[in-house]
């Protein structure tokens, strides 16, 4: 019985001791922003905002509201790019680095985000 009590004592002992380790308190300072979804609307042959600011993770969805057909390319050497959106459809992309885009098809539609540093 004096074994069992003992083994008992060192298990909750244990446990306790993960427990307290595991507190999941960070510094507190340290700021953690979940990421965010940015939209923008492709509408009267321009890409509205022309210029925006995100966090590396977030996510953009560009939606195409014009009459006609848009894509969505990494300027100048489309290194990713959208399908061909049909009016209403929409692209999506988890940003990570600053890019300036354009529409291959219009190419005089042309615009940028930045990722905050």
């Amino acid at each position: 019985m004096k074994h069992l009590m003992r083994l008992y004592g060192i298990w909750m002992g244990c446990i306790i001791l993960l427990l307290s380790c595991n507190s999941g308190a960070g510094p507190a300072n340290q700021a953690i922003t979940a990421p965010q979804k940015d939209t923008i609307i492709i509408k009267m042959m321009a890409f509205q905002p022309a210029d925006i600011t995100v966090n590396a993770g977030d996510t953009i969805v560009w939606i195409n509201e014009d009459i006609v057909a848009h894509d969505v390319s990494h300027w100048p050497d489309k290194s990713w790019h959208s399908d061909t959106l049909q009016p209403h459809d929409s692209f999506v992309k988890i940003i990570e680095d600053s890019s300036t885009y354009f529409c291959s098809i219009h190419p005089t539609m042309k615009a940028q985000f930045s990722v905050k540093e």
